[in-house]
């Protein structure tokens, strides 16, 4: 049981990727969608044709202060090499600022919505929790389809698609 909580914690995002077409129009599509109800998410940009979502920052703990944490390892460094030289073999050190950074999954994710030809594409790509996927599925999932266009007749008909064959004609 412990492994598979381990586990479950680790995978908090999944990639997500999906692409839908609509009727409804693309500024419509993006105003509807409605972040308040996933939990802990919020809209960090906001275009004409698409929302960047993430989660809400807990930590102000980013890449400028790790930047920063790193000079002072560097400096830090290079002053004690007054003491011995050796201590630059601990310049790597300077990296592990970054290590959160790297190691950080959150769930960024952007959806964008395009119209063309009377139609809209809306389409989600990026990292995402199991809350918002799941309401990014409902959310796609109520939007009206696509009706396809009813093929269109020719204005006159050659004769070709009721006549039947005769044995002459493949015999040439």
């Amino acid at each position: 049981m412990r492994e598979q909580a381990v586990i479950q914690k680790r995978a908090s995002t999944v990639p997500y990727q999906i692409a839908a077409r609509t009727s409804r129009p693309a500024q419509e599509v993006l105003a509807q969608f409605d972040i308040e109800r996933v939990p802990g998410m919020v809209v960090a940009e906001r275009g004409v044709h698409y929302l960047v979502i993430r989660p809400v920052r807990r930590v102000r703990y980013g890449g400028e202060m790790a930047a920063g944490f790193a000079i002072v390892i560097v400096l830090a460094l290079l002053i004690l090499t007054a003491v011995s030289p050796l201590v630059l073999v601990g310049l790597p050190l300077a990296v592990v600022p970054a290590l959160p950074l790297l190691l950080d999954h959150r769930p960024d994710l952007a959806l964008s919505a395009i119209e063309e030809d009377g139609e809209t594409r809306v389409t989600a790509h990026g990292q995402a929790s199991a809350d918002l996927a799941e309401y990014l599925d409902r959310y796609l999932e109520s939007l009206p389809v696509v009706e396809p266009a009813p093929p269109e007749r020719g204005g006159e008909d050659d004769g070709w698609a009721d006549a039947e064959m005769s044995e002459d004609f493949f015999s040439e």
